[in-house]
């Protein structure tokens, strides 16, 4: 009798340790989620010393494919592969922000391959760098993601659109990218300059190969390089250029939008050529990944319109597609109003949740 009894009473208190156990173990795995994406958050801008003490050391060893140098990143609990590829900075695949997110990402549970495209290191962008991507994508071996920054977007989503890795590309993430380099361009002469902006006359140097001469070439560079310094060319400079190369300076002499464009258009059939070559605009229809686009809202470098045209398109097609503006200025480093209670309450505080609210995201389609 006593034990028949008792049986309902034991079993509600087994069930309730069995919800309370079910709860504490939620509860455990949402509170390493949260700090995952609040340390990994802080990491990327630029406060290593919490994830570091708590994932410990990252594995980085450097491999060379098809001429191309690779870092591998490797935590301990690395398993996802993601290839991120870097924008136009002189150092390349050992910019120290670009380490210390790569770093950030092998101790969430990623694979890194971070390859040096010797072009974008010096401001130039080639059509044959997103051949580079696709043999580097190709290496890994795997169905993997692919994120990239700024101008290493052109390459990195015309590659993601290509027949032969279309459908491995598990995702894209795009930082302050490009989706049309024409535009781009109109933006990058035609608009005042900004001190943390790409200055058009060192994109000229970096890309006067644009002109077919190898003489002309040299002679655009030296021109560029002089109003760089803001010093007028000489008569002499652009004495006996070829009408291409007297193009290519027009362009970029122009003082409004669409001074610009009259000028691009009476520019030779092989330069537009390279313009359609580089601008992701015209491979879209050849994605099929997701796409998680981030842009500052006020980006004095790729203006964020672009990532809201190419999210516009991604629409347009049926491609999935999550678009986060961050309202802060620059470009793929924000500059950041002075503390205050204003502050806090009308950027710190909603900046801070979109800002989380991505990099959760980023870790949980790995």
């Amino acid at each position: 009798m006593n034990t028949s009894a008792s049986t309902p009473t034991t079993r509600r208190k087994y069930g309730r340790k069995v919800v309370a156990g079910i709860v504490a173990l939620v509860a455990f795995f949402v509170l390493r989620r949260f700090l995952l994406v609040l340390f990994l958050s802080a990491k990327i801008l630029g406060h290593p010393d919490a994830l570091n003490a708590w994932e410990g050391p990252v594995d980085r060893q450097t491999v060379i494919h098809d001429g191309i140098p690779i870092d591998i990143y490797r935590g301990p609990n690395s398993t996802s592969p993601i290839l991120i590829v870097h924008g136009v900075n002189p150092t390349g695949k050992n910019s120290l922000d670009l380490i210390r997110i790569s770093e950030g990402l092998a101790q969430s549970g990623y694979e890194v391959f971070v390859p040096d495209l010797v072009h974008l290191k010096k401001q130039h962008l080639r059509p044959e760098d997103a051949a580079s991507v696709r043999s580097v994508f190709q290496f890994i071996g795997r169905n993997a993601g692919i994120a990239c920054f700024s101008y290493g977007c052109g390459p990195a989503l015309i590659a993601a659109s290509h027949a032969e890795i279309r459908d491995k590309v598990r995702f894209v993430v795009d930082f302050g990218g490009y989706y049309d380099i024409r535009e781009t361009l109109e933006f990058t002469v035609s608009e005042p300059e900004n001190p943390i902006a790409y200055s058009k006359w060192v994109y000229l140097a970096a890309n006067s190969d644009l002109l077919s001469n190898k003489t002309e070439q040299e002679r655009v560079r030296v021109i560029a390089e002089k109003r760089l310094r803001g010093a007028v060319s000489d008569v002499a400079d652009e004495a006996n250029l070829s009408p291409e190369a007297r193009g290519l300076l027009s362009i970029f002499s122009a003082a409004t939008p669409d001074e610009f464009r009259t000028r691009l258009a009476v520019t030779p059939a092989s330069f537009q050529q390279t313009l359609d070559a580089l601008s992701p605009s015209h491979y879209v229809d050849g994605l099929r990944a997701p796409l998680v686009l981030i842009h500052l809202a006020h980006d004095p470098s790729i203006p964020a319109e672009q990532s809201i045209e190419l999210a516009e398109a991604a629409r347009a097609r049926g491609i999935d597609h999550r678009l986060t503006l961050l309202q802060m200025s620059g470009h793929t480093y924000p500059t950041l109003p002075d503390p205050g209670l204003a502050s806090l309450i009308h950027f710190y505080i909603p900046e801070a949740v979109r800002f989380l609210s991505v990099v959760d995201h980023v870790i949980a389609i790995r």
